[in-house]
This record gives structure tokens, C-alpha cells and sequence, in this order.
């Protein structure tokens, strides 16, 4: 069986196609009405808890330490929590805890062996991101089968019920902490995609950090102390402040009640009208993506046919008043549908279409683009100084690859290195990827040709092949990279540790 997950920022689903070749949600394995597991995870004397245990800890111990929002640290070389034991852990092995939990509900619900599952991924993340989510699955003992962009297996699961003809969509997905912007042309061969834009920490967290604020300020007027240093009372305001943005973006559209920090009494008063003030910012950075995404493409607001909310934050109504605002598209033309589940639902539909064997109603995906450009890092003799120089641009239909002919500089040179380099846009610096050393050269000679190729993949991953170009041999390589790890005690450690859930 082949399954899809949605490995979320704050919460996590995994979707097969049942029976009815229709994607449906595994549920926890103990408790069948949970269908959503919080990706917050405690590593304590007697193992890994996971999920909503998570949340119980805290109530019952709110000095306990867990960790949330790894994903946001994916590709990154940094530790995102430290266990009891004092070990560090990075973003994939935190990720890989969520999923070993995931595959265990998935076997338990459909009591089959999961053979391989494909894990959706925010459309801007780059190379390095990319093979974290990988890595994670290989420390979960997860066969990961591929990767597909969130937005995409959104709109391969809005595809079931479209009418096959020529449309083009855009789809708007706010997640617990990624923004993605993409817009794909439908039609009756399939999915195809034009562009996306993206940024990282934007989503549930920061809308939750707003009310965070607004009770940190009620706080420190009532009781004349900050409480951003106390590790307990911040994760009590976290869990206080998730659920009153719930209640505030309700009916009610009010929050009045009493909470305890820092052993200290506040009763909390605020209503949707100060959240929606004290959220304009991260809208703002909504509307800045969205537009980025349209001029990607040349395109208006008033050429798509429809615009697909998606993510547990777009139901935020500040959220969609926003969309509505800045499109300014008939009511009829902006849709939500299963923001919660629709990307694991899209998931499964790709697992399927991609690597099941099994055929499925939803449109299958003709084409995906390239998220980062890619090139490399040269030196530019007339400012003296290393800079990027930019191979593949941004939004280029994938599979794609360039040639480059680079040269030896000295007789006796056995090999050549190349620092390959992804950037996300112009206003953000590129971020190396790794050396790439190729050799050895048989006879080395000054300027001796070697051929270099590298792109990107249909699944949007980072491919780079030498060759010698007197010989027309493909030339070994080796690779560096600064956030190497040592996979087999990391592996060794995350296999031995029970887990909760």
C-alpha cells in the first residue's frame, strides 16, 4: 500500500485511496475520531512522545520541554531541541519521530504493510530542504517514494471535481507556517504549472503570536514583568493563545477570559477587531507573494478561473477577507474545500498516480517548474570577488539541465571543484548546496576541458554529472557539505527510543 503524508508545520495527516479509489484519512491508531497529529514531539527518560500526548504533558508538567515547528528548521545545519539526556537533535530527526508515528496509524488502520509513501513539501523549499524531508523518511524507515509540492497535490485533489477544461487556478496555501502562491493551467490532459512563490514562516504560528503579543502586553501593564524569558509560561501562552485565535476568528469574535503566567493571575479581553489590527503585517506579506507570483507569469488577478484556499490558516477570516480584497473575483470564483486535508488527499492521489498501480479520477500532473534558480559560485575578476552566477532560472519547466565547460588552472591539477548554489529570489542570498569534486583526470594539463551538467529533476531535485570531454567518460565524483551528520548513530539512537502517541 501506498500512501500519501502531509508532514505539516504544526500538524501532520496521511491519506490513502480507499477501496472506492476515493483518498480518505488514517486515523490515530488509538482514538479513531483524530484524524490531525500535532508534529510536536518530548524525548524523556522513556522515550519519544508525539502528538497530542504532547499537549497533555504540558498541562500536566509545563516545564516540560518539547519541540514544535521543526520543519521550519529543515536544510538547516542547527539543532532544533535538546532531550533530557542532553542530546541534540536536528530539524530530520525530529520530522522522522512524526512519521515513524504516522506510518504506525496508517498499518494499524488498513493492517497492511506500508510499502512506500510520497511526503508533500512547500513549493519554495530548495535542494537542502528537500533532502532533509528524505532524510527524514530514511530515519523513520519510511520508503519514501518522491516529493510533491503542497499547492499541487491541493489542486490534484480540487481536480476530481473540475470540469477538465482549459482553467487556470491559483492556488493560496497558508499552513501552520509556510506561505505558497502557485498558479497551474487545467485541462483536459492534466495539471501543469506555471509559477510559485513562497515564503518560510508565515502560516498558524505567526497569527498565534499576534494574540501571544496582545496578552504579553496585558501582562506587563497588570503585573510590571516580562515573561519571554520564563520557558514554561510561554509554552502555557502558546497553547492559550491557539486556542483563543480559534475563539476569536469564531462567532463570538471575542475572547474574555482568565489565564495563569508565571504565577500570576490576567484576565485576558480582546476581540477579532484587535487580532485583525495586530495581523495587517502578515497579510501584507501575504498579498507581496501573491502578487510576486502573478508577475512571475504576466498575469492578473482577473485571469484565474478560480482561487483555491487551502491550509488550516486560510480559514482565518482576515485571511480570506484579504484574498477577496486584493483579487477582487466574484464571490463564486474563490473556494475553499477540505483546507485541512485537501493537500494529504491530493498526496495519496499522486502516490497512486506516480507510483501505485491503481487508477485514479483526479487529473494527473503533466508538469512542475522550478522553485530556486541554480547555478554556481565564480569568482568575477573585474570586482574581485566570489559572486552567484545564475544557470537555470526561477519557473523553468522541470526536467531541465545546462552544460558548462569548466578548465583546469594548473599542469599538475587531478580534479576540479565547483560550490553549487540555490537562490529563492532576488532579495534573499543564495545559499550553497555543496562542493562538487570531479576527478581524477588522467592527464592533467593546463586548461583541460571537463563538462559539467546540472538541473533540476521531475521531481524538482538538484542533478549534477561530470564529464571528461577527451574521453567522453562520466567522471566520478565526491561531495561536501558543512550539515553532514552521522546518519547511522543518529539512526541507531531514533530506532531504539519507544514511541508515545
Amino acid at each position: 500500500m501506498v500512501v500519501g503524508i502531509d508532514l505539516g508545520t504544526t500538524f501532520s495527516l496521511v491519506s490513502y485511496l480507499n477501496n472506492k479509489d476515493v483518498p480518505a484519512l488514517c486515523p490515530d491508531r488509538n482514538d479513531s475520531t483524530r484524524f490531525q497529529t500535532p508534529s510536536v514531539v518530548h524525548i524523556g527518560t522513556n522515550g519519544a512522545v508525539v502528538g497530542d500526548l504532547c499537549e497533555a504533558l504540558i498541562a500536566d508538567d509545563p516545564s516540560a520541554k518539547i519541540c514544535r515547528f521543526a520543519k521550519l528548521g529543515m536544510g538547516k545545519p542547527d539543532p532544533v531541541y535538546t532531550g533530557h539526556n542532553e542530546v541534540s537533535y536536528r530539524p530530520e530527526a525530529i520530522s522522522a519521530l512524526v512519521l515513524r508515528k504516522m506510518m504506525r496509524d496508517a498499518e494499524a488502520h488498513l493492517d497492511e504493510e506500508i510499502t512506500g509513501a510520497v511526503i508533500t513539501i512547500p513549493a519554495h523549499f530548495n535542494e537542502a530542504q528537500r533532502q532533509a524531508t528524505v532524510d527524514a523518511g530514511r530515519l523513520a524507515d519510511l520508503p519514501v517514494l518522491g516529493l510533491v509540492e503542497e499547492p499541487v497535490a491541493a489542486a490534484t485533489f480540487f481536480g476530481i471535481e473540475t470540469s477538465r477544461r482549459e482553467e487556470t487556478i491559483f492556488v493560496f496555501d497558508l499552513g501552520g507556517g509556510t506561505l505558497d502562491a502557485t498558479i497551474l493551467q487545467a485541462s483536459p490532459s492534466g495539471l501543469y504549472v506555471l509559477a510559485t512563490e513562497g515564503t518560510d514562516n508565515l502560516g498558524g504560528k505567526n497569527f498565534d503570536e499576534v494574540i501571544m503579543d496582545i496578552v504579553r502586553e496585558q501582562f506587563e501593564a497588570t503585573h510590571r514583568s516580562d515573561i519571554r524569558k520564563d520557558l514554561e509560561a510561554m509554552q502555557k501562552l502558546r497553547s492559550f493563545a491557539t486556542a483563543a485565535k480559534i475563539e476569536v476568528n469564531g462567532e463570538s469574535e471575542s475572547v474574555s477570559k482568565s489565564v495563569i503566567l508565571a504565577g500570576k493571575q490576567l484576565k485576558v479581553t480582546f476581540n477579532r477587531r484587535h487580532f485583525d489590527a495586530g495581523s495587517e503585517g502578515l497579510l501584507e506579506a501575504c498579498e507581496e507573494v501573491c502578487e510576486r507570483v502573478l508577475k512571475a507569469v504576466a498575469l492578473k488577478w482577473s485571469d484565474m478561473d478560480h482561487v483555491i484556499l487551502t491550509g488550516g490558516s486560510s480559514l482565518l477570516p482576515c485571511v480570506e477577507n484579504k484574498v477577496r480584497e486584493i483579487s477582487k473575483l466574484p464571490h463564486n470564483r474563490i473556494q475553499r474545500k477540505q483546507p485541512h486535508a485537501a493537500v494529504a488527499y491530493g498526496a495519496a492521489l499522486l502516490a497512486e498516480q506516480l507510483y501505485g498501480n491503481r487508477d485514479t479520477i483526479a487529473p494527473p500532473l503533466k508538469q512542475s517548474v522550478t522553485t530556486n534558480e541554480l547555478g554556481l559560485r565564480v569568482m568575477d575578476p573585474a570586482k574581485k570577488k566570489p559572486v552567484f552566477r545564475v544557470l537555470i532560472e526561477k519557473h523553468v519547466p522541470v526536467p531541465v539541465s545546462v552544460k558548462q565547460t569548466v578548465y583546469t588552472h594548473r599542469a599538475d591539477q587531478q580534479s576540479v571543484t565547483l560550490e553549487l548554489m540555490q537562490r529563492k529570489n532576488d532579495f534573499e542570498a543564495p545559499e550553497p548546496l555543496g562542493q562538487f569534486t570531479f576527478g581524477p583526470i588522467p592527464n592533467p594539463e593546463v586548461n583541460y576541458p571537463i563538462e559539467i551538467e546540472i538541473g533540476f529533476s521531475a521531481m524538482g531535485r538538484t542533478t549534477v554529472v561530470a564529464k571528461d570531454v577527451r574521453t567522453g567518460n562520466r567522471m566520478e565524483r565526491e561531495v561536501s557539505n558543512k550539515a553532514t551528520e552521522d546518519w547511522a548513530d543518529v539512526y541507531k539512537h531514533l530506532s531504539s527510543l519507544p514511541i508515545k502517541s
